[in-house]
């Protein structure tokens, strides 16, 4: 990872000082995950971070002592420093006026938080109006730019791991907040996904983002079922997904992934079964990092973003979908 030849670094602002903005990597400073904004700018030499934007004072000034971020503002209004991108790192219901407002800024491109918004007709109106306007968008959906789930990928598309059957995965916080994750790295890894079913909900309490029961199918037919769990409980982001060439399964949030290819069964001749599998790392905590250099090696020649405005709307209309389909089972 380096900078483009004889190029100055890319100026860097943040918008919001929260948990993925930097608060994450402030809980463990001398780890070498890299799982926020701030940290993954600090990290690549393509980028100097020169700015951040947040409306609390104090946990502004922390945020600019920990980072060593020179400029801080209030509001994006009162920003009045050159930049080349901006990361919209606040809360989900505030997305689309900071998107809307940085489609008439300086940044050369914009480094989104999932979702979009909280409504999937407005996301659609952004992310057209940027289109439009010829000013790119990143989306982080951070699983596109781990090693491993880029490996995963060229096994599938390569014939290694055969046909795709079936699939079954956890996740707790929402449809759209965190179950949009597992569908767009689904998408990422099989392609075009569509609607089944709604099952019903777990009652945990988010209301305005219920997290859903669901059935999705690939292009193909294979069903994939995305179970709700009660975030009051645990966190959990797991999947098991089979093929005619065996099983892979993700786990700790998809941090590890276990791959059980089909061998022959050494018991009853005959029979084929699944193989011992180690757990992998599967790169995912150095993901933000690659989600940056992404970004600097698109604005440099044009290298094509890995997550993108639309690539997060088809998550978001899925989704949107699926909320609306009548209840299946009660």
């Amino acid at each position: 990872m380096s900078p483009t030849a004889g190029s100055e670094p890319l100026r860097a602002l943040i918008i919001g000082c929260g948990a993925i903005a930097g608060g994450y990597d402030e809980e463990s400073p001398d780890a070498d995950q890299i799982l926020t904004h701030a940290k993954a700018y600090q990290r690549h030499p393509g980028f100097v971070l020169v700015g951040c934007v947040g409306p609390d004072p104090v946990r502004r000034a922390h945020f600019m002592r920990y980072w060593k971020i020179p400029k801080g503002f209030a509001s994006l209004a009162e920003v009045d420093i050159p930049y080349d991108v901006a990361s919209v790192c606040v809360p989900t219901q505030f997305h689309a006026v900071i998107l809307e407002e940085l489609l008439e800024g300086p940044a050369r491109l914009v480094f989104a938080e999932k979702p979009l918004t909280d409504d999937a007709q407005r996301s659609l109106a952004i992310a057209e109006a940027y289109e439009k306007a010829g000013k790119p968008m990143a989306v982080n959906y951070f699983r596109r730019w781990a090693s491993g789930f880029m490996e995963l990928r060229a096994e599938i598309n390569a014939g290694r791991w055969g046909r795709f059957l079936k699939g079954s995965a956890w996740y707790t916080k929402g449809l759209l907040n965190n179950g949009s994750h597992f569908i767009d790295l689904m998408t990422f890894l099989l392609g075009e996904l569509r609607p089944v079913a709604r099952l019903g909900k777990v009652a945990d309490g988010r209301d305005d983002d219920p997290s859903h029961d669901v059935i999705i199918a690939t292009a193909e037919g294979a069903p994939i079922h995305l179970l709700a769990a009660d975030m009051n409980a645990f966190s959990i982001f797991e999947a098991d997904l089979l093929f005619t060439g065996g099983r892979v399964t993700l786990t700790e949030s998809g941090f590890h992934i276990i791959r059980r290819p089909v061998v022959a069964s050494p018991r009853f001749p005959g029979y084929h079964v699944l193989g011992p599998g180690g757990s992998e790392d599967s790169g995912l905590t150095h993901a933000m990092l690659g989600a940056v250099d992404n970004i600097a090696r698109h604005l440099a020649d044009g290298t094509p973003l890995q997550s993108h405005c639309r690539s997060a709307l088809a998550a978001q209309s899925l989704c949107a979908t699926l909320a609306d389909l009548p209840e299946t089972f009660p």
